[in-house]
């Protein structure tokens, strides 16, 4: 008889903070358990990302076809103003829900004999948090295009018009 292969589980597979053991909840539909950690996570989009670790607090519920998790995750990022570059820490709260469904559909997440991967809707929503255009204030004002001067704290003076413009021909072509 050949050999079998070997059934390797899920959590020896993989360590890490984000698999949780929801074997209790399946079989108790209805039940439910806080759940906490903390846990590395890379995630940056342009100016803004995630410079430590993230810290996860929520509750996982028992469901008859899986297990269901709600949670609120803090993440400290680094941020650089789209306009005036300024740097600053902030901490992103943001919430997660996710279905862990014993048979998903395409896009959902599977309990694997009883274990769940939390670490691909959490990143998923960390990245949705991050910021695609993150300004320092509603109101900031940029930097000047000619000098670089920072128009928030120094206000620029102006500068003479530059006659070697490439666009310097096109404003004869237009009546005062």
């Amino acid at each position: 008889m050949p050999n079998s292969p070997t059934l390797v589980s899920f959590a020896t597979v993989k360590s890490s903070p984000f698999l949780l053991d929801v074997g209790d909840l399946l079989t108790h539909p209805g039940d439910n358990r806080p759940v906490s950690f903390t846990a590395p996570i890379e995630a940056a989009v342009d100016n803004a990302a995630v410079i430590g670790p993230i810290d996860v607090d929520g509750r996982l519920e028992g469901l008859t076809d899986g297990v269901y998790l709600k949670a609120v995750v803090e993440a400290p990022a680094r941020l650089t103003c789209n306009r005036c570059l300024t740097d600053w820490e902030e901490d992103l709260q943001l919430e997660v829900r996710q279905l862990f469904a014993r048979q998903p559909d395409e896009d959902g997440y599977a309990v694997d004999e009883h274990w769940i991967d939390t670490e691909g809707p959490i990143h998923d929503e960390v990245m949705l948090a991050l910021p695609l255009v993150p300004l320092c204030r509603d109101d900031c004002q940029g930097i000047c295009a000619t000098c670089g001067a920072d128009l928030n704290t120094s206000p620029c003076q102006g500068h003479a018009d530059d006659e070697r413009s490439p666009f310097e021909a096109l404003k004869d072509l237009l009546p005062d």
